[in-house]
């Protein structure tokens, strides 16, 4: 009892720097203050610590930028790599890489090693500032994947448009592209 009794505390402290850091305010990690708790481990999923969900699907009224930073900070807490989505509602190769994303083949490589991030481009004129940081949306049309480090690294960006014509893709395909950029644990 005592042991579920700190992990849930350790839990819900994370959970509270996660929110903090999505809300833009200063946590112990920001000002330097020591932590108040030390995280031992963190469940799957605590009844009493809120989630923090990212987007999977490209929403026009998220705000990128602290999607990333909260997609950061899961990373950094599990070592996971953070994979951008760029791309839109309209576009077929979209929906078409986002159902290979679900799919049983490739959803568990998927999580297993990324904080999947969707930001919505709209018809190339929604976060674009926000997206050339990233990739050359000229060049790599939609989707485009970025993977980053947890320190907020690019490791990839496909600016070739390897991912452009997602419909003619499989899970193979793109397992391919998720194994050989996951990070080495």
């Amino acid at each position: 009892m005592v042991m579920r009794q700190r992990v849930g505390v350790a839990a819900a402290a994370a959970a509270a720097l996660l929110l903090a850091a999505c809300a833009g305010q200063d946590t112990p990690a920001t000002t330097g203050a020591a932590p108040a708790t030390t995280v031992v481990a963190q469940p799957a999923a605590s009844p009493t610590a809120p989630a923090v969900t990212l987007p999977d699907r490209y929403d026009p009224e998220r705000d990128p930028a602290a999607d990333l930073k909260a997609a950061l900070a899961l990373a950094k807490a599990d070592g996971k790599a953070v994979l951008i989505d760029f791309g839109a509602d309209w576009c077929p190769d979209c929906h078409v890489l986002h159902e290979l994303f679900q799919s049983p083949e490739t959803k568990p490589l998927l999580e297993q090693n990324y904080h999947l991030l969707a930001v919505d481009v709209g018809e190339f004129d929604h976060n674009l500032k926000f997206a050339a940081k990233y990739v050359n949306l000229n060049r790599s049309g939609i989707p485009a994947l970025v993977v980053l480090t947890p320190d907020g690294k690019v490791r990839v960006a496909t600016n070739d448009g390897s991912f452009a014509n997602a419909r003619s893709m499989d899970s193979k395909q793109v397992n391919a592209f998720l194994t050989k950029w996951a990070p080495k644990r």
